[in-house]
C-alpha cells in the first residue's frame, strides 16, 4: 500500500457560512454543501441521531480539501476548548499565500466563542500563514 495523496481534512465549525466565507476569501473553491444524517452517518461518525450541514472546499489547482461540518444534532455538550497546544488532537492549519498583508484573519464566529482569545494569524518568511486554533 502507498499513500497517493490526503484527499481531506474534516473542520467542525460553530458558524458554517462564516467559515465558508473566510476560506473562499482565502482562495479556496467551494465545490459544494449538503446536508447528512442517518445510520450510516452515524456509524462513520461515532455518534448517534446526527444532522449535519456539510461544505467541501479545494485549494486552487486541484490541492487539499477541507471539508467544514456544522453538527446539528446532537448537541456536543460540554467541551474543553482552551486545551493547551500538546494536546494530541488538530492544533493549526498552514497556507502558503501570495500577499500575508492581504490574507484574511480567522473570526471568533469561525473558530468558535471560547477559542477566539487564543485564534491568531502568523505570518512567516516564507509566505505562509498559520491560523492557530483552527476552525472548530
Amino acid at each position: 500500500m502507498a499513500l497517493r495523496q490526503i484527499h481531506h481534512l474534516g473542520v467542525v465549525v460553530d458558524d458554517l457560512p462564516a467559515a465558508v466565507a473566510f476560506f473562499v476569501e482565502l482562495g479556496m473553491e467551494l465545490e459544494g454543501e449538503g446536508s447528512v444524517e442517518g445510520d450510516w452517518v452515524d456509524r462513520a461518525v461515532g455518534v448517534e441521531g446526527v444532522r449535519s450541514d456539510l461544505a467541501m472546499l479545494q485549494a486552487p489547482g486541484g490541492g487539499a480539501r477541507i471539508e467544514l461540518a456544522k453538527f446539528n444534532a446532537p448537541s456536543p455538550g460540554p467541551g474543553t476548548p482552551e486545551e493547551p497546544a500538546n494536546v494530541p488532537g488538530l492544533r493549526h492549519i498552514a497556507f502558503e499565500v501570495d500577499d500575508l498583508e492581504r490574507a484574511p484573519s480567522p473570526a471568533s464566529s469561525i473558530t468558535g466563542p471560547s477559542s477566539s482569545a487564543r485564534s491568531r494569524t502568523t505570518a512567516t518568511s516564507t509566505g505562509s500563514v498559520t491560523s492557530a486554533a483552527p476552525p472548530g
